[in-house]
């Protein structure tokens, strides 16, 4: 799961930035279905899509997670079946195998990978092992493990999600049934610990999935299965998540993604089973609201939702096709409202897309 960043980042560490940053608005999508297996790259603009220069390209292990360094430098590939890989992003938008075609990190499973807002780290959560980690980045997007920063999460409910707080001061990972985990990150050292109990789903039988900040990082928001809702917490200045007045907020069938636009106003959920995004105005309160004409039709099981680069669209990319990527303008007249911008087939299906990644 997840990709979109707000509009301003402080100053970058040494290695993390560079000449070689692209500049132009791109899309990276992760397929799993793919033989060879790919990552898709895409050029967005008000005509539409098109692909990125040498796009499909591709890797050697499924790619199950995609993040993109606030520079726009490297981009960062993670595999469930074992391993983090590294790319550089060109000026044309070309990704560039890193590290000599070997990985800058074995020994995890990533099913979700998150730059911090400084850009100097790396925070993952393991699809399989149950636990989160940090990797400090260094010149050529190398990694280093931080061995002290490994929270130990409850291994038979994988990760779905990582989020992180525009401060970088606290990261809530999401583990389907086993609920959100809240954890204390220090920007200035790399470490991680748990603090507070973990908040547990809403009822039996429920899964927390994605999980989104408003860019004041007031709220954080997650996607509930189950009972088929986003909930909505106010975040303390502790960390402490704290359900708001009228959450959770009902959605459609399978509510798996959320996505906050960079201006806070707008909620997105993507939902799963129906094909479909549910939109919310969003209050200082944290109340939502149904944006008129909402839910917007999808392809067939979205699965993970970005902000373009410009603050325009919305990309979404469903693990079922039809299509496999669709790209959303985002209504000024009816404030909030989506309008297909485009659609792209990202690879020979069945595609399987299932992560996705925007530049900054």
């Amino acid at each position: 799961m997840l990709a979109g960043c707000g509009r301003f980042f402080p100053p970058l560490a040494s290695g993390t930035g560079g000449s070689g940053s692209s500049s132009g608005n791109f899309l990276y999508v992760g397929n799993l279905g793919t033989n060879p297996l790919t990552i898709a790259g895409f050029a967005v603009a008000s005509t539409g899509l098109t692909k990125s220069s040498g796009s499909p390209y591709s890797v050697s292990l499924e790619p199950t997670a995609l993040a993109i360094t606030p520079t726009d430098t490297y981009l960062y590939m993670g595999s469930a079946a074992g391993g983090i890989y590294v790319y550089t992003i060109g000026s044309n938008g070309a990704l560039t195998l890193g590290n000599g075609g070997t990985p800058v990190a074995t020994g995890v499973e990533p099913s979700v990978l998150r730059v911090d807002p400084t850009g100097k780290w790396l925070l993952g959560a393991d699809a399989f092992a149950g636990e989160a980690y940090v990797f400090q980045i260094g010149a050529g997007g190398a990694l280093t493990s931080i061995t002290s920063s490994v929270v130990i999460l409850n291994a038979s409910d994988p990760a779905t999600d990582l989020e992180i707080t525009p401060s970088g001061a606290f990261v809530y990972v999401a583990c389907g049934t086993g609920g959100i985990y809240t954890m204390s990150f220090n920007t200035s050292t790399g470490a991680l610990a748990q603090i507070n109990s973990v908040l547990a789903v809403k009822q039996s039988g429920d899964a927390d999935y994605g999980m989104a900040i408003t860019p004041s990082g007031g709220f954080l928001l997650a996607a509930e299965t189950g009972i088929g809702a986003v909930r909505v917490f106010s975040i303390s200045s502790s960390g402490t998540l704290m359900e708001t007045s009228g959450s959770p907020v009902t959605t459609g069938t399978g509510a798996f993604a959320v996505l906050v636009d960079s201006t806070g106003s707008y909620v997105y959920v993507a939902n799963r089973t129906e094909g479909n995004i549910s939109a919310f105005l969003l209050t200082n309160s944290g109340a939502l609201t149904a944006i008129a004409g909402s839910p917007f039709s999808t392809g067939s099981l979205p699965v993970e939702m970005v902000e373009d680069k410009t603050k325009t669209y919305i990309a979404v990319v469903c693990a079922g096709g039809s299509p496999d990527l669709q790209v959303f303008t985002i209504g000024t007249t009816t404030p909030g409202a989506l309008t297909s911008l485009g659609t792209a087939t990202t690879g020979t299906d069945p595609t399987e897309a299932s992560s996705i990644a925007a530049t900054h």
